[in-house]
């Protein structure tokens, strides 16, 4: 459950839903129970990656929490499942759905990537500030794989989310 919140804060951005409702009242990135602090590594960075191809909707799949079993993330819809787009204007959106498929939830925030570094960030009219760093793993015309390192009481934790174009 744990993940399944990581992801949804990120996801709105890229982590947002992971309660299924009550995480959908939460503000991603995607969505977290508190606000975290994230860290890299320059070792990290790896190579630049292409702006070009990481515009438009990218779905939620689901993830891994400190390289454990894949969890698919559970749409509350089955036809229209939850979605984040990215915007050549910088911002991004987290689009969540309820049970009855209708688009409840809408959430903007803001995005910069620096080579491989994808920050996403709360807009200016948000009242929760939050930025969340992510490092791109891979992106592909087809999927995108964004790895989170975090500082928690408990350790340190890396989360890894997948998404795909369809």
């Amino acid at each position: 459950m744990e993940l399944k919140r990581r992801w949804r804060r990120q996801l709105i951005l890229l982590n947002k839903k992971f309660r299924i409702t009550e995480m959908k009242k939460f503000t991603l990135f995607l969505v977290f129970a508190g606000l975290t602090i994230s860290c890299n590594t320059s070792d990290d960075e790896g190579s630049a990656i292409s702006e070009p191809t990481i515009l438009g909707k990218w779905y939620i799949k689901g993830g891994t929490s400190n390289g454990g079993e894949f969890q698919n993330y559970n749409h509350d819809c089955e036809t229209s499942r939850d979605f984040q787009e990215f915007f050549t204007n910088g911002e991004l959106t987290f689009n969540g759905h309820n049970t009855s498929c209708e688009l409840n939830e809408v959430e903007l925030a803001a995005w910069i990537l620096n080579g491989s570094i994808l920050t996403i960030s709360s807009s200016p009219f948000d009242p929760m500030l939050y930025e969340y760093t992510y490092i791109v793993e891979s992106l592909t015309n087809d999927e995108l794989i964004l790895k989170q390192t975090v500082n928690d009481p408990e350790g340190i934790i890396v989360y890894r989310s997948t998404f795909t174009r369809n």
